[in-house]
């Protein structure tokens, strides 16, 4: 089958970082048929929002999941072809369970105010769906 999907996860202190703008490291997975093939740490430095979605672009990301963005982030992101899961809050690893387990919809996940959503039904860069990327880490 060899099905490769790549997620990217803001991170500050163990937690998604609360502004993707202003982050500083990404966690970045790379899964196989379902399976975590391997995580990276990248440092991102100071990013002004064309160069932080060109960066994510490159690492080739299929999804970021993360909490708050700006819009001249979130629309130069979609313009790289990278899908966003915005609204998110949590613990890294907690995070990662939720998503393999389809329950990032579940209120303990999304940010103070949000209205939260689901990835039923999306798709990804190569045509991967929201089934294949929820595989990711398991």
């Amino acid at each position: 089958m060899n099905d490769v999907v790549k997620l990217a996860i803001p991170i500050w202190q163990g937690r998604i970082s609360p502004l993707l703008d202003t982050a500083t490291r990404l966690l970045v997975l790379t899964c196989r048929d379902g399976k975590e093939a391997g995580r990276q740490e990248v440092l991102l430095g100071t990013l002004d929002p064309e160069a932080l979605a060109g960066k994510v672009a490159e690492l080739q990301v299929d999804l970021l999941l993360c909490a708050a963005l700006s819009e001249v982030l979130y629309r130069a992101l979609r313009q790289q072809g990278v899908r966003v899961h915005p609204h998110l809050c949590g613990e890294i690893e907690a995070v990662l369970c939720a998503f393999c387990h389809h329950r990032l919809g579940e209120k303990e996940f999304r940010m103070p105010g949000s209205l939260g959503g689901h990835l039923r039904g999306k798709r990804f860069r190569g045509g991967k769906s929201a089934v294949s990327a929820a595989r990711l880490v398991g």
